[in-house]
């Protein structure tokens, strides 16, 4: 999945988004001209993302990251007046990463991270 998601299918993408992706680690990036590349979170497991709405527009996404059990961190970071939801996809079809847009031209890009392969144990 390639390309730009509609503003109308935001709601079912994202529902479909958080399923797909639920507990897989994650590192959230800011992009923006007065920070520059920041990143805010590394190896979260990622719990999902809400939509708010208003007036029947969506207004503003919630990403919220955190573990269970032994690994206690939880982090919420708002991203206000959507503009674009871009995701990109990896070969295996879920997305490698997540591309959201302000209005601002501040970018939230959440990069899913690869578990390292279990060496094959040769007797």
């Amino acid at each position: 999945m390639q390309g730009e998601i509609l503003r109308q299918g935001w709601p079912t993408y994202l529902k479909d988004f958080n399923r797909r992706n639920s507990g897989r680690a994650v590192d959230l990036q800011l992009l923006s001209e007065d920070l520059g590349t920041y990143t805010e979170a590394e190896k979260f497991p990622f719990q999902g993302i809400s939509l708010e709405t208003k007036q029947q527009f969506p207004q503003s996404v919630e990403i919220m990251l955190g573990g269970t059990g032994a690994d206690h961190r939880n982090l919420t970071h708002t991203v206000q007046n959507v503009r674009r939801i871009v995701p990109k996809a990896g070969v295996d079809g879920r997305e490698d990463a997540l591309e959201i847009e302000a209005a601002d031209g501040a970018k939230i890009i959440l990069v899913f991270k690869s578990l390292p392969e279990l060496p094959i144990n040769v007797s």
